[in-house]
Order: structure tokens, then C-alpha cells, then sequence
């Protein structure tokens, strides 16, 4: 028995550099799974309507040009109303996981302003930033924006829906007009339950809200208009963005009615009311 063991003993010694090889391999990725986690930065969630384009482990986060993250998984909220994009920003990349920091997709657009997001043709949709404050707070998670050019957060704005039979012409992105005056974007448009219209989902800037009434009516703002009577024939154009891109236009009777509730739903008329020149109501905002 003790002959035997000694066997063993002298056995593992002549051999001992067998073991070196997978000493070896267990040390190196023990180092590579320990710089991997050293070297990224915080894991961000971006909340997006919708995330069509948007692919884990290929769409990047771009400052400047310059890739700062990696999207690594996507997922719906546990109401389905959202996306959820989970982002690992680079380890250099910290500064922007603060409060204010906007986040929006790139993709290819055609508008008044020309023809933006070329480069995605090629390289894929990739989600932009522009950085918060350096010193402020540390901060996870994010509304996703329609556009850079939006002043108001999609965090500081309301939800309303229109329902039409027919949604075409009109896109997220465009705008919701009030008197001329953009006060929100269309931010989805999709099929209800049923299938039997469609509903679109605007975002009203919240210092907008109170012209919403219960009583307001929405319709489709047209980029051309003609009105071709026999003797007072009139054509009225509007302004380019809406002849490229249309949108919603809203108004309020003379009587308003009470400040309408967040998600309330109105239907989508095919043109303003005949009468709506005469409106003139008194709207506190």
C-alpha cells in the first residue's frame, strides 16, 4: 500500500508540467473576465415607443462620431407601452449616465430642413447623445427623445391618443400644432386591438396640457388646401414642413370644456370645422 502511494507521489511530480496548460487558461480568463468588467463603464436603460432598428450587440451609442456604448439587450415593460434598451457605456463614457442627458435614434430622414441620417444606410440605425451636466447626479435610466432639436424632455410630457380610420400621411415625428405652434409630436402609430382603426399617440409638451379641453377637436393639418368655387376660388398653402410631412392640428371651441386627462382619446376629423375661424376661447396655460 505504501509502495503504491509513492507510486502516485513520484507519478505527479514527473508530470507536473501537464498541469500547466490549464493553469494557465483558468488564470488568463479569469484576467479577461475581470478586465472586461474593470474596464465598461454603467449599464444605462433607455425607454424608446418603439425600437425598430434597434439590435443588441450591433447598434452602438455615438458621441461625436465616436462609439461610447453598446446596446446589449432590449425588452418591453411589463405594460407593453414601451421598449426597453439596455445600454453598457464604456468604462470613459461615465459623464454621460447623468441627469440631463438626452438619448434618440438616427436613422434615415427626409424633412423641410433636408435629408438627415444617410449614414445609417450603411452602418444601421445607432442611438445619439447629447451629455448632461458632468456634475450632476448619477443617473440610470432615460426617456428616449424623437429628435435633438426636442426642447422639452419626452420625460415632461402627457400622453393623448387619436383614433382615425385611416392614418396615412401621418408618421411619428410630425408634428401636433396648436394655433401654428408646435406643442407636441406623434410619438407611435399602430393598429388597435381590434384592428378596427388606428390610433395615434401624441406627446403634449406639459406646459401645453391645459389647451386641451374635453370639447377640443383634431384634425389632420393639410400642406394644401383648395377651395374651388365658381367665383371665389382660393388655394391656401401652408407652411413646407406640413407639405411634406402633414401632422395634427387641434382647437378649442369658445366654451371649453374641462382640462382633459392624460390618455383621454379623441377622434380624427379629415379638416378643421367650418366654424373654426370663429373660435376664439380664453385658455389659461
Amino acid at each position: 500500500m505504501k509502495k503504491q502511494v509513492e507510486q502516485k507521489i513520484k507519478n505527479i511530480r514527473s508530470n507536473w508540467h501537464v498541469w500547466l496548460f490549464p493553469i494557465f487558461a483558468i488564470l488568463i480568463s479569469g484576467w479577461l473576465v475581470f478586465d472586461h468588467f474593470n474596464q465598461g463603464g454603467p449599464t444605462i436603460k433607455i425607454f424608446f415607443d418603439d425600437a425598430s432598428g434597434i439590435q443588441a450587440e450591433k447598434t452602438r451609442v455615438r458621441y461625436r462620431g465616436v462609439p461610447i456604448g453598446t446596446v446589449k439587450k432590449i425588452s418591453l415593460t411589463k405594460d407593453t407601452k414601451d421598449a426597453i434598451v439596455y445600454i453598457k457605456l464604456t468604462s470613459d463614457a461615465e459623464n454621460f449616465a447623468v441627469a440631463g442627458s438626452k438619448f434618440w435614434m438616427v436613422m434615415p430622414k427626409v424633412s423641410a430642413a433636408g435629408i438627415s441620417g444617410l449614414e445609417t444606410i450603411f452602418d444601421g440605425t445607432y442611438i445619439a447623445v447629447e451629455p448632461g451636466n458632468p456634475e450632476g447626479k448619477t443617473k440610470l435610466e432615460f426617456k428616449g427623445q424623437l429628435s435633438p432639436e426636442s426642447n422639452d424632455s419626452l420625460e415632461n410630457t402627457s400622453v393623448y391618443f387619436i383614433e382615425t380610420s385611416n392614418a396615412e400621411s401621418i408618421s411619428p415625428g410630425d408634428s401636433v400644432t396648436f394655433r401654428g405652434i408646435k406643442v407636441g409630436s406623434i410619438s407611435k402609430v399602430a393598429l388597435s386591438k381590434t384592428a378596427q382603426v388606428a390610433v395615434i399617440q401624441i406627446d403634449v409638451q406639459n406646459k401645453y396640457v391645459n389647451l386641451i379641453r374635453t370639447n377640443s377637436v383634431f384634425w389632420r393639418k393639410a400642406g394644401i388646401k383648395a377651395d374651388l368655387g365658381l367665383f371665389n376660388s382660393e388655394i391656401k398653402v401652408n407652411s413646407f414642413d406640413s407639405i411634406m410631412h402633414g401632422g395634427i392640428e387641434f382647437f378649442t371651441p369658445n366654451n371649453p370644456g374641462a382640462v382633459a386627462k392624460a390618455q383621454s382619446r379623441y377622434p380624427l376629423h379629415g379638416e378643421a370645422p367650418k366654424d373654426s375661424g370663429k373660435w376664439n376661447p380664453q385658455l389659461e396655460l
